[in-house]
């Protein structure tokens, strides 16, 4: 059992949540309850998850050396020797294969999307990463991609209304981390990370309030005009809104948002996350369209 909690850690599982944008696609292309569509949606996130995984790994493996100095990091499956490189090797070449095998049986263009997923990922590991706002640009970019990935598994119309809400929120997610890193770590920031040592309490403080602005403005215009559902999305707006204060507050508590996926484990954010989508997809496939004309 622990060998098994190993490798999952490895792989990382707990950040497979990322890929569902995959979905969004389907969801707001009105494709939701088609099966074909559905199953194809599915196969694809499956890929996501296996190559996403396998940049994991080729990661700590490039990272090894100074993971195994690292306070936390050490802990992790292969620096802390539950896992050999030549082990590690062999895990990140059998996910990548399957991963990239079963995207091509789906779309050669799905394919594509799922290597420049890798591409940008090993940019960001190596570069971006260290470079003041890039970082968050670069990690937003892996989010834009898994978007078109599943507009493309279903075959819709590319929408610059999706791509734009995907990106700010991704802006958003990856700024308010920094900031909640920035303030918790205080003077060890630069250690955890090296670029939090280039944010200010000003320069972080404006782009995250900026990007929550961005997701507002683009989610409202979308709702009123963006869609061909006529008015009824305008009602979700007002969710869209308390989620993004939520978060607004948690991250001005220190150590409340130390990682990404904090946002879903706040009681208040999941049920009102929850609440959007299925008032969204009740709105969107279920309500008489007369009430909306």
């Amino acid at each position: 059992m622990k060998k098994i909690r190993a490798l999952l850690g490895f792989v990382r599982i707990h950040q497979w949540y990322k890929n569902i944008v995959v979905f969004l696609p389907l969801v707001f292309a009105l494709h939701l309850f088609l099966p074909k569509e559905f199953f194809i949606t599915m196969l694809g996130f499956v890929s996501l998850c296996l190559v996403s995984s396998s940049t994991y790994v080729r990661n700590d493996i490039l990272d090894l050396e100074r993971d195994k100095v690292h306070s936390i990091k050490r802990n992790r499956s292969l620096p802390s020797g539950l896992f050999t490189v030549n082990q590690a090797w062999v895990l990140f070449v059998v996910l990548i294969s399957i991963g990239l095998a079963l995207s091509f049986v789906m779309s050669w263009k799905f394919t594509i999307m799922l290597v420049l997923l890798f591409v940008n990922t090993e940019i960001y590991s190596r570069w971006t990463k260290n470079i003041i706002f890039l970082d968050a640009f670069s990690i937003a970019a892996n989010f834009i991609i898994r978007a078109i990935s599943g507009i493309i598994l279903i075959g819709s119309k590319l929408s610059p209304w999706l791509i734009l809400g995907i990106f700010f929120v991704a802006l958003f997610l990856g700024y308010t981390k920094r900031k909640a890193e920035v303030e918790s770590l205080n003077e060890d920031a630069g250690i955890h990370r090296k670029v939090l040592k280039e944010y200010t309490p000003f320069s972080i403080n404006s782009v995250v309030v900026i990007s929550a602005m961005m997701i507002i403005m683009t989610y409202s215009l979308y709702a009123i005009d963006g869609q061909s559902h006529d008015w009824r999305l305008v009602l979700t707006v007002p969710m869209v809104i308390f989620v993004i204060f939520r978060q607004l507050h948690l991250v001005s508590i220190k150590d409340t948002i130390a990682q990404t996926n904090e946002v879903f484990r706040d009681k208040q954010s999941g049920i009102s996350i929850l609440v959007f989508f299925i008032v969204t997809i009740y709105l969107m496939y279920f309500a008489p369209a007369q009430f909306f004309k």
